[in-house]
């Protein structure tokens, strides 16, 4: 299994809550640019787990038109800031036949489960920006399972060769 962490793209500061924060038009742009990259790099992905926040509800929609993704985006508690990785991976064990997932979320939740995913201990090694996208994949997810393929940053989604 791949798992395709992304950063949501970058938020208006101004909205009524945290919550309803949308994406600037820079923002979407940066979502587009992961999405036209993903599938510049192949990626067919069988579910798309999103944080219900705005934000991150909008990138990944933006990253789904681009895939011409036509399955549904399913929002999740476990990509909002603060759940353990075990509540991740028991979620993800529900798609358990699946060969690629993206989940868009939030810093630092994002590098604290690649971290804990990998065995590295540091979520400092996995400094996603917004619009970042990091790649892990296993054969038997479970903690220190995953091995870290990637980690592309606007810079390098943005790069012709990608």
């Amino acid at each position: 299994m791949k798992l395709h962490f992304v950063r949501h793209a970058t938020p208006s500061d101004t909205a009524g809550s945290d919550f309803a924060r949308t994406l600037t038009p820079f923002g979407e742009e940066e979502a587009r640019v992961v999405g036209v990259a993903l599938l510049k790099l192949g990626v067919r992905p069988d579910h798309i787990l999103t944080s219900p926040l705005v934000r991150a509800r909008q990138t990944a929609e933006i990253i789904a038109r681009a895939l011409v993704f036509g399955g549904e985006i399913e929002p999740i508690d476990e990509l909002k800031n603060g759940p353990s990785t075990q509540s991740l991976l028991r979620l993800l064990n529900s798609y358990a036949e699946a060969r690629e997932i993206i989940l868009v979320g939030h810093m630092p939740s994002l590098a604290e489960h690649i971290a804990a995913m990998t065995g590295s201990g540091s979520a400092k090694e996995y400094p996603l920006g917004k619009g970042s996208v990091a790649c892990i994949e296993t054969e038997k997810p479970a903690i220190g399972g995953w091995r870290l393929l990637s980690l592309l940053h606007q810079s390098d989604l943005r790069q012709p060769a990608v």
